[in-house]
């Protein structure tokens, strides 16, 4: 870290900007109280104008003309936070976009993010959980070493000295009748420690879907480059895509979204926060009413789920700049073919002369294989025998039907069956109404399932490889979840 590169940081970091700004202690209160306190993640626009107005009026802020136009200084409360929420918006510090209904909607960026949970380890803590996060540190260096360790003897080591502690820890239970337990300060330690990583994870999540982000506006700019070839855009697209999932932020992303999708991963995290609850009520620790982890699984898959949609928009994108493209070269393609035509039909009358002509020794050959001379016999087509009770000009209209009457498959029905498995469950795989219903119409029908799939926001298509059943055959599909979005 040198001067120039701290230089450039400086000028160029949102999230010190963010810690520069003269409305700063207004910005971050009214964030933690919108979004961390109530435990959101998106607001719409008009509520969000709502409640920074009645956050000034309560405050008694007085913004000075640095923060937002001078003019504006004595206006009503209302219009000022709508010009804190522009600007703010317009400077990287909340993030601004539409929902499908065209509704403008907010949520905090990466740098915001930052910012609040680096000034919320400025504030002095109760207590510093120096026990708990050296046992943490500890263990974490022992599963390095052991799960890096290729030596099958060690490893064996190492599985039969656990075996023997349990061994002995279930002997001793057994004999005494008592159980070694945390606490109330170890539980304080190790609840305060899980509920600031699961804040930093959603902080991660903005992160990863600001990368995606990011390529998908270098792909708006290299659009706008002349001469730029389809190929060239779309090998940057693969590439830097590729690089993304390569790097270890985004193969830590997919490992973790493939962990949160698995339903008995779900049902066992849940069951867990309810007993933690339920642990510090029976003890009368306090939490102060934090619920957080309580909705900790619906954050995280709000969250991630947007990271996937990030990538479906990047993929939707590139698909219309290659449509684009196309429709750009059929046109040029078209233009030169009339240029052509129109200088075909100005030298009608204007016929060259031998000088634009060069002479051959003889006549040329041409060979068009598909023409024949209107002189010449047609060759027959050599005949053959077909084996016995294949072929001939029998055909029943049993034939035709069968050849042109393909079977039907009934959309509605497959959608029914979805919501018949969603009524009590949150999510069901396609491979889970495989082996429900079958396939009666085969690889069609798996093909239908993935149409819903794609035609709703609702539901997920993820690159990871499910295998499904079908027949005697086992298919290597991406795996395909239908959410209920009310649960």
């Amino acid at each position: 870290m040198t001067y120039d590169q701290l230089c450039i940081l400086f000028a160029q970091s949102v999230t010190l900007k963010i810690l520069r700004a003269r409305s700063a202690p207004l910005m971050l209160s009214f964030f933690h109280s919108v979004f961390k306190e109530k435990n959101q993640t998106i607001i719409t626009n008009a509520e969000l104008v709502t409640r920074l107005s009645d956050y000034l009026s309560l405050t008694g802020y007085r913004a000075t003309d640095d923060e937002i136009d001078a003019n504006s200084l004595l206006e009503d409360d209302d219009i000022k936070a709508r010009k804190y929420i522009d600007q703010w918006s317009n400077q990287g510090f909340l993030r601004k976009y539409p929902d499908d209904d065209g509704v403008d909607i907010h949520e905090l960026s990466s740098d915001t993010e930052k910012v609040l949970n680096f000034v919320s380890t400025l504030q002095k803590r109760e207590f510093v959980g120096t026990e708990s996060r050296f046992k943490d540190i500890f263990s974490k260096l022992k599963e390095l070493v052991d799960q890096s360790n290729k030596d099958p003897q060690q490893r064996i080591q190492e599985l039969e000295r656990k075996k023997f502690e349990i061994e002995q820890e279930i002997q001793a239970i057994s004999i005494t009748g008592k159980v070694q337990v945390f606490d109330d300060t170890q539980i304080k330690e190790r609840v305060y420690d899980v509920n600031r990583m699961a804040r930093e994870l959603l902080g991660d999540f903005k992160e990863v879907e600001g990368n995606f982000e990011q390529i998908t506006q270098e792909i708006y700019r290299k659009q706008s480059e002349r001469d730029v070839a389809k190929g060239t855009l779309l090998a940057y697209t693969l590439d830097s895509f590729e690089a993304l999932r390569q790097k270890d932020q985004g193969k830590s992303f997919y490992s973790f979204w493939q962990f949160l999708m698995d339903e008995n991963k779900q049902n066992e995290m849940r069951e867990l926060i309810e007993k933690l609850y339920e642990l510090m009520d029976d003890r009368d620790i306090e939490f102060k009413n934090d619920r957080f982890l309580k909705k900790l699984k619906q954050f995280l898959h709000a969250s991630g789920k947007k990271v996937i949609d990030a990538n479906k928009k990047l993929s939707d994108k590139l698909s219309r700049v290659l449509n684009e493209k196309n429709m750009t070269e059929r046109r040029k393609t078209i233009e030169l073919i009339n240029d052509i035509r129109l200088l075909a039909f100005q030298a009608l009358g204007n016929h060259p002369n031998e000088e634009c002509f060069i002479e051959i020794e003889e006549d040329p050959e041409i060979d068009l294989p598909d023409r024949w001379e209107m002189a010449d016999e047609k060759t027959i087509p050599p005949t053959f025998q077909l084996p016995e009770g294949v072929g001939g000009d029998d055909y029943s209209m049993e034939d035709m039907q069968a050849l042109f009457n393909h079977f039907h498959i009934d959309r509605t029905q497959l959608e029914d069956r979805i919501q018949q498995q969603l009524e009590n469950k949150k999510q069901v795989s396609l491979k889970e109404l495989v082996d429900i219903y079958g396939t009666e119409k085969g690889l069609t029908e798996l093909i239908t399932y993935f149409a819903i799939a794609s035609q709703s926001s609702s539901h997920i298509i993820l690159e990871t490889p499910d295998p499904v059943k079908l027949g005697n055959r086992i298919i290597n599909l991406p795996m395909v979840l239908f959410t209920n979005s009310k649960n």
